[in-house]
């Protein structure tokens, strides 16, 4: 699978039912991604290395951007696998009142971290 495509996917919150997905994705207008700057999105994909790296499995590893507002964190946890060089990570982001939250396993690719299918 096409990591920027799965990413994306996750950063949207896209655990979105067959209803929503055929209602021509009107309920990604309400989802904090849609609101986030780049400086935002590059603090979610730091964070998200550095916790599927070094995180504690259960221990959110958070992030904020003060200049936005926006924030968010990575709770990694074991892969549900057993996999060793692969986690999943619970992925919340909020932006105002808006708050989405999905899961996703990680599996470390050639030093680099790849979405892969549950």
């Amino acid at each position: 699978m096409n990591m920027k495509l799965f990413l994306t996917m996750v950063l949207l919150g896209c655990a979105a039912t067959s209803a929503q997905a055929q209602s021509d994705l009107r309920f990604l207008h309400e989802s904090p991604i849609t609101k986030f700057k780049k400086a935002d999105t590059d603090l979610l994909l730091k964070t998200l290395n550095q916790a599927l790296d070094n995180g504690t499995d259960g221990t959110p590893v958070t992030w904020e951007n003060r200049g936005t507002g926006n924030s968010g964190s990575i709770t990694p946890s074991k892969d549900p696998q057993g996999r060793s060089h692969c986690r999943k990570a619970r992925v919340e982001n909020r932006h105002q009142a808006m708050h989405n939250a999905t899961e996703a396993v990680f599996c470390k690719v050639d030093g680099k971290w790849k979405a892969v299918s549950q």
